[in-house]
């Protein structure tokens, strides 16, 4: 004899599992079984918690229990415990009476041992108001969900990441989770900069979500405060606006250049190695081969060959590099940039020209004042969108002003193998061969060129004096 318990919500206090368990185990004592059986039966209970009875047979982790077991007997609370489908209900049946196992209902409404029509009849009537049911529950269930949706409110679940719930006069809203947003700010600056740690891998690593769920967040809407249900933005009434969720993580500018840097990304984009050289890309073999950076047998940096033509130490490169450049150009002026110009409403005219798509579909499925609802917002987007046309000039100029300082004291102020120096290195053209050693001139197995194009001029080189000031 065996028990099988079945609960959709587990906040549904009325048809909980020990509500079952009871009634199943006052079932069993007056079938006749010992306590010895029920207790036995208690113990080993076959149980699908939060699972619909409108769900198939094979679904039901506990029911696939059942149907392997096959216990002589299978006592449930009631007859929609089994099932809320007419036709998962007529399958059980068919298994149960092909394998002459009793199914059997605590409120004594159905007995598979009853081979009497009347028997049967009654419970595929159950069987079928079950289903009617159900379906009435789902009716109603949706109906609340979407009425909840356009009200902006968190529906059931966890609050999806950066946000946090938050309940006002009773009811489930998101709210910003300042350190949260910090972190996901932080790590789409780091994803739009690209280069070194610039990845999608490496911008998921500190964060509490895994590098697939970063990926979906990026993609989708959730960070504008936004939800897509059935893949279907969340619109108000007009069928045009976004219902707010939440606040903002990201603006539609910076959620545009998230956009083209994910495309950017999938057409084969790559960042750097995590482990490698800061000199990776500028060191190449006297044969022409690019040497990659890797770790020795003893994890220190090298430059490889991809070819095999041979390897190189770090230690025994950069010190060359770092010298000559000091030497070459330690001397120039530092200057400072400032930045004129550049509007860019690239993000909000992404906006506009979905907004202007929802609407024209919206337009033609209406009728009445509606349309002209719809139609004059059409009007007031087009002249919206074409004003912030003619601002749209991203251009920016660059304005660049030679300091006391030089380029050696600024050069003293970074850490060996920064972003900052690896950019002044580049700037010059910086081009390293190295001989294997059978094949080293004289001069060594180290030879470097520059490529020259005038002063030292680095954005990243400013930021960084400027912050340590």
């Amino acid at each position: 004899m065996a028990f099988s318990l079945r609960l959709s919500r587990s906040s549904d206090e009325s048809s909980s599992l020990d509500v079952q368990l009871r009634a199943c185990c006052l079932k069993a004592e007056s079938l006749g079984f010992s306590a010895e059986e029920i207790a036995d039966a208690v113990a080993n209970a076959y149980v699908d918690d939060g699972v619909s009875g409108g769900s198939a047979l094979e679904s039901r982790k506990g029911m696939v229990r059942i149907m392997a077991d096959r216990p002589a007997c299978v006592i449930a609370w009631k007859l929609d415990r089994f099932a809320r489908s007419v036709s998962e209900f007529d399958k059980l049946m068919a298994w149960a009476d092909s394998n002459d196992i009793r199914l059997i209902t605590s409120d004594g409404l159905l007995d598979s041992a009853d081979t009497s029509g009347t028997g049967r009849l009654v419970a595929q009537i159950i069987a079928a108001v079950a289903a009617w049911e159900l379906g009435m529950i789902t009716e109603r269930s949706e109906a609340a969900h979407e009425e909840r949706r356009t009200q902006g409110r968190w529906i059931s679940g966890k609050a999806p990441w950066p946000y946090r719930m938050e309940r006002r006069d009773g009811k489930a809203y998101l709210a910003e989770d300042p350190e949260a947003f910090a972190l996901c700010r932080k790590q789409i600056g780091k994803l739009l900069a690209g280069g070194k740690g610039g990845s999608l891998a490496a911008t998921a690593e500190p964060l509490p979500i895994g590098r697939q769920q970063w990926r979906k967040l990026l993609r989708g809407v959730v960070l504008r405060g936004w939800r897509e249900y059935k893949g279907e933005l969340v619109t108000e009434a007009d069928g045009v606006t976004p219902v707010q969720y939440g606040p903002e993580v990201i603006d539609a500018a910076t959620a545009k250049r998230l956009k083209d840097r994910l495309k950017e990304l999938e057409a084969g984009e790559r960042a750097e190695r995590r482990d490698a050289p800061p000199l990776a890309g500028h060191v190449r073999c006297s044969h022409g081969c690019a040497m990659n950076g890797g770790l020795s047998s003893r994890k220190r940096l090298l430059y490889k060959c991809e070819n095999g033509h041979g390897s190189i130490m770090a230690d025994r490169v950069e010190p060359l590099v770092r010298g000559e450049f000091a030497d070459r150009f330690g001397h120039e002026p530092l200057f400072v940039v400032t930045y004129s110009g550049g509007v860019d409403h690239s993000g909000e005219l992404a906006d506009l020209a979905a907004k202007r798509e929802r609407i024209t579909r919206a337009v033609g499925m209406v009728d009445g004042p509606a349309l002209e609802t719809l139609t004059g917002q059409l009007t007031d987007l087009e002249a919206t969108y074409a004003r912030l046309t003619a601002e749209h000039d991203p251009e920016v100029t660059e304005t660049w002003t030679a300091t006391d300082q030089t380029v050696m004291d600024a050069l003293a102020e970074l850490d060996e193998g920064s972003v900052e120096e690896r950019a002044l290195l580049a700037g010059k053209g910086l081009k390293v061969t190295v001989y294997p050693t059978k094949e080293a001139p004289d001069s060594g197995r180290v030879a470097l060129t520059w490529d020259v194009p005038g002063s030292v001029r680095s954005e990243q080189l400013v930021s960084t004096l400027e912050t340590a000031a």
